[in-house]
């Protein structure tokens, strides 16, 4: 329920401050006199876009203090706090806008998901919603319990058969790999998978190529180094010498203890070198086939980089690993389709079982809807009046159900059913919606409805019955209406004038209470226009109860 809107700086309002309560609340007022500002304020913190909202000062604020709904609190969530829920709704001169619930910012997308929950706003426009399949399923389902299940089940069924479809036309739209592509790229994995990657020989094949077409050479150095080193008068046998002559003098020239050992150090090295050479020589390789085939694995590599293009083996590996997951990826595009197709064929089964009781529901809800609209419609003077639902089934299944309904209507005993939104007049369309709004008033739990002139296009004993069904419906659901029916404005419970005034050059809009003797006189003002006498007076009394 509506308890509280602020508005400030908003149009033609400066500041307004209303208090709403409960039962039915009614707002009256000349044309153009801002009464449709009221509901643009509104609108914009339920989510309402704020293009071309026009900025008093600095920034507009509108602020609505709402009692929520259980559904609405379940979708707060952790917003939800104590017993209202506070939503404001800021925009700046330069258009930035921002959006809070309970002061904590949410984005303008949330507020369009809370609104459905907290007010029904019926605009000058929202007949539209006679004539469209999604206006019509939602109060088709808001009258059976059993379609509201079924539709839930629908969506959640539909929108798994929807995924799966997407990802199986994205698999289709991938395309086979052609046999020819995929033999090819079977002997170019084959062909790879010949090198052995791990063996230490490929990667060092230049260093070992060097060492096998010198080997020769190399073992003759190496020989030639250990015998410079080990043999008889070499360099081995000098260090020992020297090693020896320093020994005898050490104990007696202090200085030459270091020196000597400094030469066992450098023979000792020496030994170690001899030792090392030759053994370097005795594993050389002088294989003549060793080397034919490091030039034949040389050429053979070169071969598999100009290819594919890459520079070492890490390239050839990389090649290798992206060919094996393109022809596994093709190979199993194959069999993924195929699992898709039947994935997708059996939660198509499963939708058709649920979209034929879901239809089912919602036809016997439509005609029982339809029954009791021509209740209320009897009541509004339309005694001939008649409606029943069309339905059409579109080829592919569709997100709000498996079929779509058309609202037909006759005014008139013997004239054919036609869709509604061809025959019926503005009148006609006025009264089979408020029908729709009392008949569905106690099965759709949200808190308060407002009804933008829901009585245009009727006078007279047609506005007097529409007044008893409003108030009908403010027994168990706050209304707002606004109105220029006096017939109608008089039966509501609250009645607040819009009026605006003009002050230094400014039009600004005012909200005023009206008490029993100002209600007599706007009510009198509706009736007789801007002469008000005591026949106006009294038939404003009588109209008032």
């Amino acid at each position: 329920m509506l308890q509280k809107l602020s508005i400030q700086n908003y149009a033609l309002i400066d500041t307004i401050e209303w208090d709403v309560v409960n039962g039915w609340t009614v707002l009256t007022g000349e044309t153009g006199s801002g009464k449709s500002i009221l509901l643009g304020a509104l609108g914009l913190v339920l989510g309402d876009r704020a293009e071309g909202v026009e900025v008093r000062g600095e920034k507009c604020i509108v602020e609505a203090v709402f009692h929520p709904s259980s559904a609405a609190k379940i979708l707060l969530g952790s917003l939800h706090e104590g017993q209202v829920c506070i939503l404001r709704r800021s925009i700046s001169k330069g258009g930035r806008s921002r959006a809070y619930v309970n002061d904590e910012p949410v984005k303008l997308q949330f507020l369009r998901s809370l609104a459905p929950l907290l007010v029904d706003l019926h605009g000058q426009q929202d007949g539209q919603r006679l004539h469209s399949a999604e206006g019509l399923l939602h109060a088709v389902d808001a009258f059976s319990d059993d379609a509201k299940i079924l539709a839930d089940q629908w969506r959640s069924a539909h929108q798994i058969w929807l995924d799966t479809l997407k990802k199986h036309r994205i698999l289709e739209a991938q395309g086979s790999l052609p046999e020819a592509d995929s033999d090819y790229l079977s002997y170019q994995i084959k062909e790879l998978e010949q090198l052995d990657f791990a063996d230490p020989a490929l990667e060092n094949l230049e260093e070992q190529l060097s060492a096998l077409s010198h080997a020769k050479d190399i073992q003759a150095a190496l020989h030639t180094t250990h015998s410079a080193l080990q043999s008889e008068g070499g360099a081995l046998d000098k260090m020992t010498d020297a090693e020896r002559t320093l020994e005898a003098i050490a104990s007696v020239h202090k200085a030459s203890e270091a020196l000597l050992e400094r030469v066992r150090s450098c023979r000792i090295e020496l030994a170690d070198l001899a030792q090392e050479a030759e053994t370097e020589a005795d594993n050389i390789e002088l294989d003549p086939s060793a080397l034919a085939k490091a030039e034949a694995n040389q050429d053979r590599l070169q071969r598999l980089f100009d290819k594919h293009r890459v520079a070492d083996l890490s390239g050839l590996q990389t090649k290798l690993d992206d060919m094996t997951s393109k022809l596994k990826a093709a190979r199993d595009r194959d069999g993924d389709l195929a699992k898709s197709a039947l994935l997708m064929a059996e939660q198509r089964l499963e939708l058709d079982e649920i979209g034929g009781t879901l239809h089912n529901a919602r036809n016997a809800a439509a005609q029982a809807l339809c029954s009791a609209l021509q209740v209320h419609l009897q009541h509004l003077k339309m005694p001939s009046a008649r409606l029943h639902f069309d339905w059409s089934f579109p080829a592919e299944p569709e997100s709000a159900g498996p079929s779509r309904p058309i609202l037909m209507f006759t005014g008139n005993a013997g004239l054919a059913h036609q869709p509604l939104a061809k025959v019926a007049s503005g009148g006609e369309r006025s009264r089979v919606m408020l029908a729709m709004k009392a008949t569905l008033a106690s099965h759709l739990e949200v808190p308060t409805l407002i009804l933008d002139e829901i009585d245009a296009g009727v006078s007279g004993d047609v506005a007097a019955r529409m007044a008893d069904l409003i108030s009908s419906i403010s027994e168990e659901t706050q209304v707002i209406t606004i109105s220029h029916l006096p017939q109608v404005a008089g039966r509501a419970s609250h009645h607040f004038k819009v009026m605006k005034t003009e002050d230094q050059g400014r039009t600004v809009t005012h909200l005023l209470p009206l008490n029993p003797e100002g209600r007599i006189e706007e009510l009198a003002a509706m009736l007789s226009g801007s002469e008000v006498g005591e026949a106006a007076r009294a038939q404003a009394r009588s109209l008032m109860g």
